[in-house]
């Protein structure tokens, strides 16, 4: 009976998981800028609008999903008081506006009742 040597396969073995790992490791020079929150407009992005004037125009540069509904156009929501719909955005003033985050019809029903089925922007101001 032969004995195989394994000692051989071992150190080959160690030597591409050394250079696997380090070659997923390694960088290549450029920043990674986190990935924008599909749901959330944070003060930070909106300050970054140059061109936005009115919470509108903000939601349609940033998130403009947000406004293509399933057939029901969402509520908007500032400082949880109820505006009224879509076109309450043109009333408020990008400068007014601290962040925006947009909240699916279940969690819409959930905290702000069943009128909302089209889900909700929610405001909170400066």
């Amino acid at each position: 009976m032969k004995r195989i040597k394994i000692q051989p396969c071992l150190r080959v073995f160690f030597v591409l998981s050394v250079f696997v790992l380090a070659s997923n490791c390694a960088s290549n020079g450029v920043e990674r800028k986190p990935a924008k929150q599909r749901n959330f407009i944070s003060q930070e992005e909106i300050e970054g609008l140059a061109t936005a004037r009115t919470a509108r125009d903000a939601v349609e540069i940033a998130r403009p999903i947000w406004l293509r509904g399933k057939g029901i156009d969402p509520s908007v929501y500032m400082n949880g008081i109820l505006m009224g719909g879509l076109e309450h955005l043109d009333n408020i003033s990008i400068h007014a506006v601290k962040e925006m985050r947009f909240l699916s019809s279940t969690e819409a029903t959930t905290l702000y009742g069943t009128n909302n089925m089209g889900g909700v922007i929610e405001i909170k101001s400066r």
